[in-house]
């Protein structure tokens, strides 16, 4: 099954690439769920990392929606 980024997943991975605090109010139980079972985010010991597979799942979103040339 295939999931495709959404702008809010897309936000939440900004944040973690950024190394953003993440807020309860930023991170919807659904988007989680769908970021964690495709790999894109996994839990640290400090908190929630972005994976290698989340930074590429995000470059290509970007690309496609014309942030990044």
């Amino acid at each position: 099954m295939r999931f495709p980024l959404t702008e809010t997943q897309a936000l939440i991975l900004v944040k973690l690439i950024n190394k953003e605090k993440l807020l309860k109010r930023d991170m919807h139980w659904e988007d989680m769920v769908v970021l964690t079972q495709v790999g894109a985010i996994k839990m640290a010991k400090d908190g929630l990392a972005i994976t290698k597979a989340g930074r590429t799942r995000f470059v290509k979103w970007a690309r496609k929606e014309g942030h990044i040339k």
